[in-house]
């Protein structure tokens, strides 16, 4: 059975959140919870509405009545930090105890998310606050706190897409396993997007290893890897020519390899091997 989740981009409109170093809050969590959402899905076959998809100003009290009138199973809302400091926190509504089946839903979504982030930033913990749509809100809930936008290399940090693109996976994987969500065959859930001719394709895929190297590795082998990628949406260059399927292993190729890393829990190298191999494999059974 599919489980209903409410994501809230924090801020919007007139509001832009924390601001520095070149970036609003505003808009890298409008960014992060489009990805979570497509992630959740995706993966996971989940129903996933957003509390605002453009850049418009909800108060709080309306993003929680969305939720719940929506009756919605779960409600995260995402926010960069600001204030000096640094790294990943999470909070619940404060009169309820880490023991709470939401503090308990809270740690397992934290140290999800923080899974995908812990080689480049610090953990602050789960906490607790009175904070509107925590409070609010009738199902359990959690805000993150995804770095502090002030801190240079925090911000430096979520200036890099594949670092959006881990804090998406963390927050889809984590939500998902709160709620009891299994993953579901890739294949299956893009069945009615896709052209009959396309259905049943066969992906061949090599053995060995591909990496960036000069010069750049290429031919049919790498465009078997551009194709397993593309089929599941991680596209080497979406919008280029062929979507940058070109037989080339180069930056961009390295980095659709990274994000489909991120997401299935693997090291976030960049490189083809045996055990991204394997995952491509068994989504495209």
């Amino acid at each position: 059975m599919t489980k209903k989740i409410m994501l809230d981009p924090g801020h919007g409109g007139h509001d832009p959140g924390a601001v520095a170093n070149n970036l609003k809050e505003k808009d890298l969590v409008l960014k992060i919870a489009k990805k979570t959402k497509a992630i959740l899905e995706k993966v996971y076959g989940a129903t996933v509405k957003l509390t605002r998809s453009t850049d418009v100003y909800i108060d709080l009290s309306q993003r929680a009545r969305l939720a719940n009138n929506w009756g919605a199973d779960y409600f995260a809302s995402i926010h960069i930090n600001g204030g000096g400091g640094t790294g990943f926190e999470t909070f619940r509504f404060d009169k309820l105890s880490a023991a709470s089946s939401t503090g308990k839903q809270q740690k397992i979504v934290h140290d999800s998310i923080y899974k995908k982030i812990k080689e480049k930033a610090g953990d602050r913990g789960t906490k607790s606050k009175n904070l509107a749509v925590l409070r609010e809100t009738k199902m359990p809930a959690i805000l993150t706190e995804n770095l502090f936008i002030d801190r240079e290399k925090d911000a430096a940090l979520l200036k890099q897409e594949s670092f959006l693109d881990a804090l998406a996976a963390g927050h889809a994987d984590g939500i998902a396993s709160a709620v009891g969500l299994k993953k579901v065959s890739s294949i299956s859930k893009k069945t009615t997007a896709q052209p009959k001719s396309t259905l049943n394709k066969k992906y061949m895929l090599p053995t060995g290893i591909y990496k960036v190297k000069t010069p750049l590795m290429r031919g049919d082998a790498v465009k078997q890897i551009q194709d397993a990628l593309a089929a599941l949406y991680f596209y080497p260059d979406k919008g280029a020519k062929n979507n940058g399927i070109d037989s080339y292993y180069g930056p961009k190729t390295a980095n659709a390899v990274r994000r489909f890393q991120l997401m299935h829990g693997l090291i976030a190298d960049g490189i083809y091997g045996p055990k991204t191999k394997a995952n491509l494999e068994a989504l495209l059974k």
